[in-house]
């Protein structure tokens, strides 16, 4: 009998496997007739959703693995085990869908994290506790997906860079430009789902603080006028970038440099230019300002709006720079005696210039640093390439705060009111490193607050210390 049964025993587990499968084909049939059908390993791959495709509300949500991609292995070796392991009423894959979506894989906590002398990371509880201080309304934002455009744009830069080559280096820590990548895209991912959970980006980021609290000063796009040819009262040339102009290793350091009979020489100061006039003459004028104070602090921001005479109005873009050092020309005239401590700003040089025009271009001179410009129609562009966006673009040193990096900062900065500065406000929310500059080194950096010269008392009165975090994705720290 013990043999016969052995004898049927494989006939029994073929018939039990049979309506095992039987069953499972019916479960499946009527999933597909409900609607939702989940994906294969095969599947196509699927492009990041756009705004408009990405479902609003509380869900969270990611985009599916590329065909034989491991990432994600979390939701499932095989599609059974994938239907298995989800429950009735998560995230889906959708056969007319447009919209493709996968339930956020869980939290994974890396098993260390870094820090180093500059940086420290907080705990979950303490990111969570500065996440909710963010008020990204501070900055004139109705939702976090209008921070879309500006995060692609330093996604955009970082994809650029050599993946596996360091964005940050310090002792004891360093970080990829492939784990910058990873966490703008991520933070990318998660924008359609800030608005109803903030806290995500507490749970999925790693907050490092920096132990020196930066030093915050403001910077915008100015407006002077000029004509685009001399005319009267247009006398003072705004200069495109010279010929022998050039940028390269000199003894082990890169700097700009002109050659003059075989020798290597500092490029010309801002007293050849103004005083020698060593340019003039060579064409190289691509406009011509009414005001040469207006045309300085046009060179301390980087860019500026001509306001032609005829009304119409015309962008110029750093285009390179002499290479000498940048002294600010309220602290050059404070040190002679000629403005007090508290009265530095633009519009009291300005003051005292109008009341002693004869040594505008001896004490400008004292600035060694010259900027010169290009004529464009495209808006104002940091060093990434591309265009900053008011209350969000910060200048940073790129040793210390990598160009595109995320970040959140706190700060309190001035409000206006009828053209002068009017109290304070509390600006809390998320800062993308998309710009640098000459003066901004070391725990320091330089708010963007936009175009024209409405926001010049904002931008001219900021300097106060900031609350700045570095945010980097726990996931791009596991994988590295």
């Amino acid at each position: 009998m013990r043999h016969a049964f052995n004898d049927i025993r494989p006939s029994l587990w073929r018939a039990f496997r049979l309506l095992l499968a039987v069953a499972c084909l019916a479960a499946l049939l009527s999933c597909v007739k409900s609607g939702p059908l989940f994906g294969s390993k095969a599947a196509a791959p699927v492009e990041r959703e756009t705004a408009a495709q990405k479902p609003a509300g509380g869900e969270t949500a990611v985009e599916a693995p590329e065909a034989g991609s491991t990432e994600g292995a979390e939701i499932a070796e095989e599609d059974a085990d994938a239907v298995a392991a989800l429950s009735v009423g998560e995230n889906c894959l959708y056969r007319d869908g447009a919209v493709r979506r996968l339930t956020l894989r869980p939290v994974r906590e890396p098993l260390s994290i870094p820090a180093c002398d500059m940086f420290f990371p907080l705990s979950n509880v303490e990111g969570a506790q500065n996440m909710a201080r963010l008020d990204i309304r501070s900055q004139g934002l109705d939702t976090w997906r209008a921070l879309e455009g500006p995060v692609q744009r330093s996604l955009e830069y970082a994809l650029n860079m050599p993946a596996n080559e360091p964005a940050l280096a310090r002792p004891g820590m360093s970080l990829t430009w492939g784990q910058v990548v990873r966490s703008l895209e991520e933070f990318l991912d998660l924008l359609p789902h800030l608005d109803a959970d903030p806290d995500l980006l507490a749970q999925r980021f790693v907050w490092y603080g920096m132990r020196q609290k930066p030093l915050m000063t403001g910077y915008y796009t100015p407006e002077i006028e000029a004509s685009l040819t001399r005319r009267p009262g247009y006398e003072y040339p705004i200069y495109g970038v010279p010929e022998d102009l050039r940028y390269g290793p000199v003894r082990g350091r890169y700097r700009f440099y002109r050659v003059d009979k075989g020798r290597v020489l500092s490029y010309y100061r801002r007293g050849d230019v103004d005083l020698r006039k060593v340019l003039s003459g060579r064409g190289l004028e691509i406009a011509w300002a009414k005001d040469p104070v207006d045309v300085f602090y046009m060179q301390v921001e980087g860019c500026g709006r001509l306001r032609l005479p005829d009304g119409t109005t015309r962008n110029v873009l750093y285009g390179a720079k002499n290479g000498h050092g940048f002294r600010s020309l309220g602290r050059i005239l404070h040190a002679k005696g000629l403005l007090p401590d508290g009265h530095l700003a633009k519009e009291d040089v300005k003051r005292y210039f109008d009341k002693h025009p004869e040594r505008m271009f001896e004490l400008m001179a004292e600035n060694r640093s010259y900027v010169f410009f290009r004529l464009e129609d495209s808006p104002p562009e940091g060093t990434i390439g591309k265009p900053l966006t008011p209350m969000v673009s910060l200048a940073t040193d790129r040793k210390l705060l990598p160009l595109g990096s995320l970040l959140a900062f706190e700060a309190e900065i001035p409000e206006a009111r009828d053209g002068r500065p009017a109290g304070k406000r509390k600006v809390s929310g998320i800062g993308l490193a998309q710009d640098t500059g000459t003066a901004i080194q070391g725990p320091h950096v330089d708010y963007y607050i936009g175009e024209g010269n409405a926001v010049a008392p904002i931008a001219s009165n900021i300097k106060t210390e900031a609350t700045v975090y570095l945010l980097i994705s726990k996931e791009a720290l596991i994988n590295g």
